[in-house]
């Protein structure tokens, strides 16, 4: 009887998972030779790469942070004497203006120069200026106000180093208290600016209020942010990264969102938000100060900016203004230091940053009658008068 060969013994695969399973301790020990191995090849190369790349990215950021802590207070100022009246849209040609003259500027760190609108109640009265960074042409933006609304006088000069606030001084920062996605009110049926005129200390007594808005153009990837937002909202898919990978590896599929009318009214808020472009990046700041010192000095202006941040209410939409009392706020004020500010679109800047309509705030300064040329046919017979008056004087000689 023929004898039947042997099978051959079953080939076991020659793979990391199957040493791993024969040979657990022989597996870990080559695994730390390599890795050791490995370590001595690559970390003296690697180290001081390393330690550049940590060390710029370190500078840099302590630069940024200096840069938004202690910005120069240099620049110019354009003070600006009102018309008796002023259109209210005009304020939305302005800013677009505006909008063109600081991103046309040379760059500071990344970002364009900015301008700070600023309304003071001084013991002289109420003053009305821009205060323009250095880099931006402060003439540029004396034209685009005069343009905007015929009738405004605006005087530049240089920016005084001195503070806008007394030794005593409450100051505060105003934020967006819903997400920035959502816009603040701009369908206002009288002057917004009204109330926080009102809002603002005696301009004869003995304290000190400055209401300042620093805008500047948003960045490219803050309005990405705003479309994102819209779409996330529509879709109901999360904008972070991790949630959406989260999603994206789920298996099973996503359930239909359910119909709910605020979702919908908050879409179209953010649709709106997002097309209306441009955009800037906008830091509202108070600050009220005092001659007086003492406990009785410090409540009042406590209660004092308390009523002035009330007055902000009135921009008050599907998002509003709330208070934050930031470290560094007070400085931020006195060099007009713009920071991190918040997205918002043309219409909502227009509302917070736009010459009073009425002009008849007490103790704002009005514009003089603006000189205007006599016609061409007067001017005619003016030369032509010179002219005959010359020609009998030489026949008199």
């Amino acid at each position: 009887m023929p004898s039947v060969p042997a099978a051959p013994p079953p080939s076991v695969p020659n793979s990391p998972l199957t040493r791993f399973l024969t040979h657990p301790g022989a597996w870990w020990h080559h695994l730390g030779h390599d890795a050791a191995h490995l370590a001595r090849a690559v970390l003296p190369v690697a180290m001081p790469i390393l330690g550049v790349l940590v060390a710029l990215v370190v500078l840099a950021t302590l630069v940024r942070l200096l840069a938004r802590l202690w910005a120069p207070a240099g620049g110019q100022l354009v003070e600006v004497a009102v018309p008796p009246a002023a259109e209210a849209k005009a304020a939305l040609g302005f800013l677009r203006n505006l909008h063109s003259v600081l991103s046309g500027t040379g760059r500071r760190l990344g970002r364009p120069g900015h301008v700070a609108f600023e309304v003071e109640s001084a013991a002289h009265g109420l003053g009305l200026r821009f205060w323009v960074s250095s880099g931006v042409p402060a003439h540029a933006v004396a034209r685009a106000v005069s343009s905007a609304w015929p009738g405004a006088q605006c005087q530049v000069r240089d920016a005084e180093v001195r503070g806008l606030l007394g030794p005593v001084a409450a100051v505060g920062e105003l934020r967006l208290g819903a997400p920035v996605w959502l816009p603040l009110g701009t369908d206002h049926v009288v002057d917004p600016l009204r109330t926080v005129l009102g809002a603002l200390p005696d301009w004869g007594g003995t304290e000190r209020a400055v209401v300042q808005v620093a805008v500047r153009p948003a960045a490219g990837r803050s309005i990405r942010m705003l479309a994102r937002a819209a779409r996330s909202l529509q879709t109901g898919r999360p904008m972070a990264l991790l949630p959406r990978l989260l999603a994206a590896w789920r298996s099973a599929p996503a359930r239909p969102l359910p119909h709910d009318p605020m979702r919908s009214a908050d879409v179209r808020h953010a649709v709106a938000k997002a097309s209306d472009l441009p955009t800037f990046e906008v830091a509202v700041r108070f600050g009220l100060s005092s001659s007086g010192r003492g406990r009785h000095a410090r409540r009042r202006l406590r209660a004092r900016a308390r009523e002035l941040s009330a007055a902000f209410g009135v921009y008050a939409g599907r998002n509003h203004l709330v208070v934050r009392l930031q470290l560094g706020c007070r400085r931020r004020i006195e060099r007009r230091a713009l920071g991190r500010g918040e997205v918002l679109g043309l219409s909502e800047v227009a509302a917070l940053v736009h010459l009073p309509v009425d002009g008849q705030a007490l103790g704002l300064r009005q514009a003089r009658a603006a000189a205007v040329a006599p016609p061409a046919e007067v001017l005619a017979a003016i030369q032509a008068a010179r002219g005959e008056r010359s020609e009998d004087d030489d026949a008199a000689v």
